[in-house]
């Protein structure tokens, strides 16, 4: 995913957890039969690509294809599930959260403090185009998940702040001075 290209697309991007959510996103799509969607879904026995007609089409979870159509869309919409949400953040997407239980209200709770977008009850993807249009990027996440090895790896071992032949005081005292803080800081 951190490695994905990037680019500013023409298409709503989705997932649905629930296949019934399918039917807000036609009627909203009839309504706005000019707009490109590709949402994803986890409905058994559909095939892998249900072509509504040339502007919507509902795919099958796969993860590749997923992280593929995210890259290129122009904003996502989804039930607010905390993996999808950080990845849209990471990929500088504008996101339409319609949370279905407490996980998942809380999770667009912290990402709409954090910029990543909007919640809402319904599909309402004319909220997700306005949005599109005045969405900013949040690079503060980005370099925090840029970084995330670093941090994983700090936990483990302190000697990573530290410097091998500290010569001054004053470094002395930067060094854990530095240290310190960075253990009370929160992520």
């Amino acid at each position: 995913m951190i490695e994905a290209k990037v680019a500013q697309g023409d298409y709503l991007h989705g997932y649905i957890l629930n296949s019934g959510f399918s039917e807000e996103v036609k009627a909203w799509h009839t309504t706005h039969p000019q707009v490109c969607m590709h949402f994803f879904w986890d409905k058994k026995g559909a095939p892998q690509t249900v072509e509504i007609d040339e502007k919507l089409c509902f795919h099958q979870l796969d993860d590749a294809k997923f992280v593929q159509y995210m890259a290129g869309a122009k904003a996502y919409a989804t039930t607010a599930g905390f993996e999808s949400v950080c990845e849209a953040m990471y990929l500088n997407k504008p996101v339409l959260m319609v949370p279905t239980h407490i996980e998942q209200v809380c999770n667009a709770h912290d990402a709409m403090i954090s910029g990543a977008g909007v919640a809402n009850s319904t599909f309402d993807l004319d909220k997700l185009l306005t949005l599109s249009d005045t969405h900013r990027s949040n690079e503060t996440f980005r370099h925090w998940v840029n970084q995330s090895s670093w941090l994983i790896m700090r936990e483990f071992r302190s000697d990573l702040l530290m410097e091998p032949y500290v010569k001054t005081n004053f470094r002395r005292f930067a060094t854990n001075w530095v240290y310190r803080i960075s253990h009370r800081l929160p992520l």
